[in-house]
């Protein structure tokens, strides 16, 4: 339907734009992705982060790679479970996700600024709504729409 298509276009579009955003800081999209979902859960899970970000994890695997050889993130294993693997941000990796959520949301602001804040309210009621007919699992579908605490 041409809903979901102008979702498309629009994605695509602010994509590339938040891509030349993040360029100057040494990221792209897929890494400010995982850097800002471990900067707003504090530490996580190789699988937390997989399902916040909503990338398989070999993809998200070859990123915290590129994080952890940046210094922007460290790779720990608690003495408790050695199958796990949690991560978290170093002070550059804190200091460079400041800046580039600061330049996504300068781009959000943006791109809303001619949009009343009810219009904004509607669009986002009817995304959640989609979401969760998507989405499962209640507690995810929480965390996802941020009503769990955390943003991404």
């Amino acid at each position: 339907s041409y809903v979901f298509h102008l979702f498309a276009v629009v994605g695509r579009h602010r994509e590339a734009r938040l891509e030349t955003e993040l360029k100057p800081l040494g990221l792209n999209l897929s890494r400010h992705r995982a850097l800002s979902v471990i900067f707003s859960l504090g530490t996580c899970t190789m699988s937390e982060l997989a399902e916040y970000t909503a990338v398989d994890r070999t993809t998200l695997t070859r990123t915290v790679d590129q994080l952890v050889e940046g210094g922007l993130v460290e790779r720990a294993t608690p003495r408790e479970d050695r199958r796990q693997v949690v991560l978290s941000l170093t002070d550059d990796g804190w200091r460079v996700c400041r800046r580039s959520l600061k330049a996504i949301f300068g781009v959000n602001r943006e791109l809303v600024a001619d949009l009343a804040e009810a219009d904004q309210r509607v669009a986002a009621r009817a995304l959640e709504a989609f979401l969760g007919k998507l989405v499962d699992d209640p507690a995810l579908l929480e965390r996802l729409t941020l009503r769990g605490g955390a943003a991404s």
